[in-house]
Order: structure tokens, then sequence, then C-alpha cells
């Protein structure tokens, strides 16, 4: 590789909010830390997806809405890389652009964040839970019909925000956030991934860029985390197979543990009367097609009927 092709300033595309802001800041740390000579410039973004902040995210175009400007720019050369959440990538992404490299997770779960109750099992009858995530919301009517699921979106502060003014009796959110911002005192109960599989690439930052930047692919590349990167995009393979958008309940974590990796994947209806699982092991190094191979199975289980 030749170092003198990288450009002295790395121009990096990222939303405005505050934990986008954060990833893209601790990926222009990362970057220095190779190379002290680059210097790096934050490019900040307002997407659609945080434009339109009133309704649910699967009534209005889905995660991707979240993408098109920061894509854009990268096309346009306005910016050398684009920092995103993994769980906000679609399966399929712009031809010219792939992800270059894929970070080590952080905590993959879901959380509770409540003031009045220390988990989901305490909550009364017609109590609140505000979320927007179609796979949340899966869950909570299949596990806790009797609460009232309310819709909330904006940043991560914003959002625990409206369970301390008591506009919510309490939210779901990312575990990965919350702890990435210093808010990780607010956490009241994990969800066992088991049961409340994590939303695919949940936890884990990547970085895309242009297919034909050779140097950048090159350098970026020292980033990856091999671990993280196996797991996501087998969690990836899972909503390739079904085409999955943000207005399917569907869900898959992979982890890897001595040599193995475990696959695990859920797919529900919308009104939480159904869930199905599926679960494969398999040698890490005979894993490839495995998210294919649990997807197929979630089909046979009935999957098609509930997307």
């Amino acid at each position: 590789m030749n170092e003198s092709l990288i450009p002295k300033i790395i121009r990096i595309a990222t939303r405005k909010s505050p934990l986008a802001l954060w990833q893209a800041e601790m990926v222009g740390k990362l970057l220095k830390n190779i190379d002290q000579s680059i210097n790096i410039e934050i490019v900040k973004i307002t997407t659609s997806g945080d434009k339109i902040l009133d309704k649910p995210l699967y009534d209005i175009g889905g995660k991707s809405l979240f993408l098109k400007e920061l894509e854009m720019a990268l096309l346009k050369k306005e910016c050398d890389i684009a920092v995103h959440s993994m769980k906000d990538m679609p399966s399929e992404i712009q031809e010219s652009l792939e992800i270059g490299a894929i970070l080590q997770r952080e905590d993959c779960r879901d959380v509770l964040i409540s003031k009045k109750y220390k988990s989901l099992a305490n909550f009364k009858p017609g109590s609140s839970v505000g979320t927007s995530s179609i796979r949340r919301i899966c869950n909570l009517k299949h596990d806790y019909e009797n609460l009232e699921i309310k819709n909330i979106r904006g940043n991560v502060d914003t959002r625990i925000n409206k369970v301390f003014v008591d506009e919510v009796d309490g939210i779901i959110i990312a575990a990965a956030g919350v702890k990435r911002l210093g808010l990780e005192k607010h956490i009241t109960e994990y969800m066992d991934e088991k049961v409340w599989v994590p939303a695919i690439g949940q936890g884990a930052i990547g970085i895309e860029l242009r297919k034909d930047d050779t140097a950048m692919k090159n350098f970026i590349k020292k980033l990856n985390d091999n671990d993280s990167c196996v797991c996501v995009n087998l969690e990836r393979e899972v909503s390739k197979y079904f085409q999955a958008s943000c207005s399917t309940p569907l869900a898959a974590l992979a982890s890897i543990h001595n040599k193995k990796i475990n696959l695990v994947s859920m797919i529900g209806s919308i009104d939480g009367k159904r869930k199905i699982y599926h679960e494969e092991n398999s040698f890490l190094n005979d894993s490839k097609n495995l998210g294919t191979k649990v997807a197929i199975s979630l089909e046979k289980k009935g999957a098609r009927d509930l997307i």
C-alpha cells in the first residue's frame, strides 16, 4: 500500500446526533492512532430520518433514511468515509460503495430504562413503554400484552429524558448507545438476548467508503475487528435472504466461543401473536452461509407467512 495516497485530511461523514458524533469522533481517534500525521474533519449531515421525528420509521421509509444523504456525500466525494451504526445498514447497499471495516462490537443487548420499575415483568397493566422499533413492539405485544406501547424516537438522551419527565413509564433501547454516551447508570434491566434477540448488527459500528478508493480501503481495514465482522455479516445474510425491511420484526445474533459460532434468529408477526426462532452452531472455519441456512430453517417453520 502506498501510504502517500492517503489524504492528509480524512473527512468523516456522520449524522449530527450525539451518538453518531461520538462514533465518528472515535473512528477519527483510531485513525490518528495509526498515523499521527493525518488530520480528521467531521462532516455533519442532517438526514431525512433526523428531520421526521413524529412518525415511526416503518411508516416513512425505514432506517435507510439515516443513510441516503451520507451515501450521496460519499458518491459526490464530499467526504472520504461515512460512519454508521450497522443496525441501520440495509442488507444491500449502493453498488459503488462498501463496508470497509466493522469495529469491535459493544454490548448488543436491548435494555429497559425505567424510573418506576426494576423489570418489565413488574410493570402494571396499562403502564406505558416507549419504542419505535417494530421488533421491540413485537416482543412487547407477545410477552406483555397488557402494556401500552408509545411511539418515541429521537436521540438517546431525549428518549431517556421522556422517562424522567414521566411521559412514559419505561423505554426499550439499545445498550450500546447508552453505554457509549456514558449513561449506563440509567439502565434498569438487560433483556435476555436469546429471547429478545437483538436487531441485526446492533452494537456494531461500520465504516462505509467508495469501492474504487483502494488506498483508503487498505487504510480503513486496519480498524476491522474480524470476529465482529464475521458475526455481523452472518446476521446480515438472514436479512438479505428475506429482503427484510425495518417493517419486518426480524432479529439475529451471531456470537463466537472457542472457535465455534452460534447464530440465533427470530422472526415475528407485527401483532406479536407469533414468534419463530431458529438456532444453529458451526465451527468458525465452516460457517460460510450459516446465515442463509438459519434463514431457510426459519422459512420452513413458517417465516414467510409473517413477512
